[in-house]
């Protein structure tokens, strides 16, 4: 858990302007997407059940699985509280609004408050009526919170649920719409980070070569470890001697990559995650050690930088890897034979972006591959088309809010692909 405490919010903030040193403030997402993970602190829990961090019930009027679950049934009528901790926690909130989604499936009284470690705010109380999704948006005074506080944990609480009533709670999109730089009153410290961020913040390309297996950390505290890998020792020397492949992967495997890359449609948060499952499912097969760069690193490190910008600018993530599967040859699977295949896909570390007009920058520390020679990219929004190229950035213009699709054309060694991207617009 301390390896993600920066994942998605890393060095976030922005410093106090200069002029006037008037205040700056943005807003910071604790949990979207079911990435940025967290956990229930212990102490004083009285949820009958610990949360379910990624859980999927399927679409629930607005709310879009993963998203958080707590459920539980007790012999007592009684109220279930806990403290919940995210990664961008802690982080110092003197105005705008808490946003999140909140359902429940039966009818309850559901609260919230916000925690500086020591001492609680004010509960702010809803009454959720059953199986209907609400959008809350929950301003701090209603904490009772005048002067700013250092938030380190959200509580969420129902209360007077009743005996023997199987009661579950959902919770998503949670985050706070004005995080503030001020100096931390208590400390005199600048509490959310140190970098210069907003719209057009200045970037400053690495100068890593994209087919190295070797990326340091950028952005993040420290380095991610790699995907466990799928193969035995004994596995992969009689793989190795049917292959010269990096990478084997089942059949199965292989289509749902293929049939991934071709989508016509699918949702932001779908879209989101699809660079990040394939290298997964082809990494994780690998038959040697240190091929490419650590996916997962090459992840996190795209959505620390979408986050430390609010979301308007954002790294275009590119794999260009050889890799095979296992076909059967007979209809019983008893005999199968390796196929050469390939991964030519991109993807972005974010469904969603502030505001209508985004950077999307080009940085070789993003692409993943093992040529010498870098796929020619452009992306295409609302048939307008601009190239783009490493250590490049380019501003795209959507025609409006909600979700929107970047159509990103991609040639390398003589293999075309044009894969579609969604992302929300907000």
């Amino acid at each position: 858990m301390t390896s993600r405490m920066f994942k998605g919010i890393a060095l976030m903030g922005a410093f106090l302007a200069l002029d006037g040193f008037a205040k700056e403030c943005k807003g910071v997402a604790l949990y979207s997407d079911g990435r940025d993970g967290g956990q229930m602190i212990q102490t004083g829990m009285t949820f009958p059940e610990l949360p379910e961090w990624k859980t999927n019930w399927g679409y629930l009027d607005g709310m879009e699985p993963p998203y958080i679950r707590l459920s539980g049934m007790k012999n007592v009528q009684g109220d279930w509280k806990g403290m919940l901790s995210f990664p961008a926690l802690p982080l110092y909130v003197d105005d705008g609004v808490l946003r999140l989604k909140v359902r429940a499936t039966q009818n309850v009284s559901f609260g919230i408050w916000l925690t500086d470690g020591s001492k609680n705010s004010k509960v702010h109380y809803v009454n959720l009526a059953a199986n209907v999704t609400q959008p809350l948006e929950i301003a701090l005074s209603n904490f009772g919170v005048n002067a700013g506080i250092n938030v380190a944990n959200v509580g969420v609480g129902l209360f007077n649920v009743p005996q023997y009533q199987y009661t579950t709670l959902f919770i998503d999109d949670v985050g706070f719409s004005c995080v503030s730089t001020s100096p931390d009153p208590a400390s005199g410290t600048v509490t959310a980070g140190s970098q210069v961020t907003v719209g057009a913040m200045e970037y400053a390309f690495s100068n890593v070569e994209p087919w190295s297996e070797i990326r340091e950390s950028r952005f993040l505290p420290t380095l991610e470890t790699e995907y466990s890998a799928a193969y035995s020792e004994q596995k992969r020397s009689e793989l190795l001697s049917r292959t010269d492949a990096d990478f084997v992967v089942s059949e199965l495997e292989h289509l749902k990559v293929t049939d991934v890359v071709q989508a016509a449609e699918m949702t932001a948060k779908k879209s989101r995650l699809q660079w990040y499952d394939n290298l997964y499912t082809i990494v994780r097969n690998r038959l040697r050690e240190k091929v490419v760069a650590n996916p997962k690193q090459v992840y996190f490190e795209a959505e620390a930088i979408a986050a430390e910008s609010d979301y308007t600018v954002i790294p275009l993530l590119v794999a260009d890897l050889d890799y095979a599967y296992s076909a059967c040859i007979d209809s019983l699977c008893r005999s199968t034979q390796i196929v050469n295949a390939h991964l030519l896909t991109a993807g972005l570390p974010t469904s969603f972006v502030r505001g209508s007009k985004m950077s999307l920058l080009l940085d070789p520390y993003f692409i993943v591959t093992r040529r010498k020679e870098l796929p020619a990219i452009s992306v295409c929004v609302s048939g307008t088309c601009k190239s783009i190229a490493p250590k490049e950035r380019i501003e795209l213009e959507f025609p409006s809010t909600g979700t929107q699709k970047l159509v990103v054309k991609m040639i390398s060694n003589g293999r075309n692909v044009e894969q579609n991207l969604f992302v929300e617009v907000r």
